[in-house]
């Protein structure tokens, strides 16, 4: 059951960043997955409408989860508070409630949020000038093949999210950008092929981190959820060693490990998978 003044969940986790062109170090992150009213989008891959509110998020109610999980994960670098859809979606993360968020974020160096091109322009700078942190945003860009984009009711083109890119960067706040590795119908070959096209495609952007997602049913993916490529352990090593070279000196590439299973895995595998987590915070792919 979910508690509007709790949010539904929270954890500590440790990520790269490219302070110094070239140089890796190692960040403290505080993550907050925050209990707000459901995406209006509605993309036919995505499950994170499972953990939202049927109705508009309570003033007041933001700012009580965040300091919540402050209590009880203490002091990190950075901040990630992500409201399973748009935070510039006002019935989602009242404006009303940005400058106590803001005083909630003064102790972190980055504070991440995630957002639609379609939402909150305006926004975006109000939001911005009530922190003493550094503003990253995080789209969805998912994947720039078009027949996939369209299928999935993203309602946005690519071409949609290169101009929400250079407007971020003209008002001084940093893209990050979500993949989604795989998609139905497509061989692993193919799939590989569009997710190293797209983060081509983000570096020109401009974005600081890449995140990429193996695809998962979600939504269903408008019934093709059962024709989904399937990201093995090591399709994604192969994926990350083959892209590590493609990013700029100051941008990091991540993946998303939270769905492979330790406990199913062989001896090899497990070792595989330490040593690749390894390689995603050095950000170096020597001990792959």
């Amino acid at each position: 059951m979910l508690d509007s003044k709790r949010p539904y969940a929270f954890l500590r986790e440790r990520e790269p960043n490219k302070g110094v062109p070239g140089k890796t170090e190692i960040v403290d992150v505080t993550t907050v997955f925050l209990t707000a009213s459901r995406c209006p989008i509605g993309c036919t891959m995505c499950d994170l409408h499972r953990n939202t509110l049927d109705t508009p998020t309570s003033p007041g109610a933001i700012p009580e989860q965040i300091r919540f999980a402050q209590q009880q994960l203490g002091p990190s670098d950075w901040v990630k508070l992500y409201n399973s859809g748009n935070f510039f979606d006002p019935a989602s993360i009242p404006p009303i409630d940005y400058e106590s968020i803001g005083e909630l974020c003064r102790k972190y160096e980055r504070i991440i949020i995630e957002n639609h091109p379609r939402f909150g322009l305006r926004r975006h700078i109000d939001f911005r000038d009530t922190l003493s942190g550094r503003l990253e945003v995080a789209v969805g860009l998912e994947t720039i093949q078009p027949g996939v984009l369209n299928r999935i009711g993203k309602q946005m083109t690519r071409d949609d999210f290169d101009r929400y890119a250079a407007r971020l960067r003209r008002d001084g706040i940093d893209l990050r950008v979500f993949l989604i590795a795989g998609a139905p119908g497509l061989t692993i070959r193919e799939a590989t092929r569009w997710m190293r096209l797209s983060i081509r495609h983000a570096v020109y952007q401009g974005a600081r981190h890449i995140s990429l997602i193996p695809a998962r049913v979600g939504h269903g993916w408008a019934g093709m959820g059962g024709q989904l490529t399937e990201f093995r352990l090591h399709d994604l090593v192969d994926l990350f060693a083959a892209s590590i070279g493609d990013l700029s000196q100051d941008a990091c590439l991540s993946v998303d490990l939270w769905n492979i299973n330790r406990e199913v895995l062989g001896d090899a595998d497990r070792d595989l998978l330490d040593r690749f987590e390894t390689a995603i915070l050095r950000q170096d792919t020597t001990a792959l």
